[in-house]
């Protein structure tokens, strides 16, 4: 760094070395520090709500407007999380099965029970399992549990055309949307699209573009003909699209008699039923990866169908479980009306969330949790936030963003000083994205530059005393 002396005055350079990044934070100038982001003019529409405490002594060292509600976004996915882990534990699965009535086996009924992650390929297995058991001509083949449907009344209109979500049904297929890799080509021409074998007539009103336009995708589903529009850039990379279905079944339909059939089984006649029962003879079954596992697109990723398909699930088992959950763990107030946290009517307070991670932060849960939050410059939603900062690798969170709302809480473990647990979210800021994602980064890193100035010495290696150890 003797390249500085001659790039920087004397007194530069002196403010330099004794800045927080290179000292760290007191504890006791932490309020002091905070308030000076808050109180930035940029805010000055907006509400923040902050709440940090000491993860080990549950000691507040900031708390401004804890108590009050506010909309989180995806920060909800966190209670859905937590409720399904208390009510089923990590190992459970959820099955599909392939059932018949005896003794005839005419009438086969594949039933789901909210399996997120039930596929193509999953479908595939289970016909070729069927056939090989000697069944060659199925006369009714009744769908179980796909209707009726689930669409929030609450949810935006845009968030099921983006694709942000699709609607919940008990047996769903590749999460009830249709997936395109879209390719940019030469400057002027469509993006090629590249689809799966469907009966959907495909639209493409797309083009390439130079890198001075904006990059966008969108889709429209009208019936069986789905519209897609958009622009990349010439020479980027190829783009995802998941396109959501508001009427699922036709698309369930057509994906059971594609795979019946290239297992050599002729299927008469599929049928929808809205049974959550299987028939009396069992054939073939179909379990989910673990509920360890499946939370993972859901922490990590914030998949809004694989929250919504766990709460719809938790609900159909036990009604009010997670409201009761919270309430029992001491979360007061919480007004939650879907899994996922696109919904406006949403509410809860940072002082809500900062105690559940804190019960989540128990030895029995930890290991589990911590891994399966995204990690700050490293992995799911955070993998390109606080890269390069004091904050890389040492922060554990769950994002949310809504227009005009953006959210973050979890664990922050400080090089010179005790774990932290927090809860930040800022709503009606009238800013972009991106500057609100900006001010929550800045102070996460003040919470990651923290030091117990007044007693440096005490507990400097204990490191997630309650269970959250250092094994990623």
């Amino acid at each position: 760094m003797v390249w500085l002396r001659w790039l920087l005055p004397p007194a530069s350079l002196i403010l330099l070395l004794v800045s927080p990044a290179a000292f760290g934070l007191c504890r006791q100038d932490l309020a002091d520090a905070i308030a000076q982001e808050i109180q930035n003019p940029q805010w000055q529409r907006g509400q923040w709500g902050i709440v940090v405490r000491d993860l080990r002594s549950g000691e507040v060292l900031y708390n401004h407007q804890g108590e009050k509600l506010f909309l989180v976004a995806s920060n909800v996915k966190l209670t859905t999380v937590a409720a399904a882990l208390d009510h089923w534990g990590a190992s459970h699965r959820f099955v599909t099965t392939l059932s018949a009535r005896s003794p005839d086996r005419t009438t086969l009924r594949l039933q789901g029970s909210f399996d997120p992650s039930f596929s193509s390929q999953a479908l595939q297995q289970m016909a070729t399992s069927l056939a090989q058991q000697g069944i060659r001509q199925i006369q009714v083949l009744e769908l179980g549990g796909v209707t009726p449907v689930t669409i929030a009344p609450t949810w935006a209109i845009e968030d099921l055309t983006m694709g942000n979500v699709a609607v919940v049904t008990r047996l769903s297929i590749n999460q009830n949307a249709l997936n395109l890799e879209v390719i940019p080509q030469q400057l002027g021409q469509p993006l090629a699209l590249r689809q799966p074998e469907t009966n959907f007539r495909v639209v493409n009103e797309t083009r390439t573009v130079a890198p001075s336009e904006p990059e966008f995708l969108e889709s429209e589903v009208r019936g069986q003909q789905i519209i897609v529009r958009g622009q990349l850039h010439r020479g980027s990379e190829s783009a995802q699209m998941r396109i959501p279905l508001t009427e699922p079944i036709p698309y369930l339909q057509q994906q059971v008699q594609r795979a019946f059939a290239q297992a050599g089984i002729q299927v008469l006649q599929i049928r929808p039923v809205a049974t959550a029962e299987p028939l009396p003879d069992l054939l073939v079954r179909h379990a989910s990866p673990p509920l360890a596992k499946l939370i993972l697109a859901i922490l990590q990723e914030s998949d809004n169908f694989y929250a919504e398909m766990l709460f719809t699930a938790l609900e159909t088992a036990q009604p009010g479980y997670r409201q009761r959950y919270l309430a029992q763990i001491g979360v007061q107030g919480a007004v939650l009306v879907d899994g996922s946290g696109l919904s406006r009517q949403n509410w809860l307070t940072p002082n809500g969330l900062v105690t559940l991670l804190q019960e989540m932060a128990r030895p029995d849960h930890a290991s589990l949790w911590r891994r399966s939050l995204p990690r700050g410059g490293r992995s799911g939603t955070l993998r390109q936030r606080l890269r390069g900062t004091p904050a890389q690798d040492r922060v554990w969170a769950k994002t949310g963003t809504l227009a005009g709302v953006a959210a973050l809480a979890g664990y922050v473990e400080p090089l010179e000083d005790r774990p932290l647990v927090f809860s930040m979210v800022i709503n009606q800021a009238g800013e972009t994205t991106a500057h609100l994602r900006a001010g929550l980064d800045r102070m996460v890193v003040l919470l990651a530059q923290l030091r117990a100035c007044d007693r440096a010495s005490e507990g400097a290696g204990d490191r997630w005393v309650l269970g959250l150890h250092r094994h990623l």
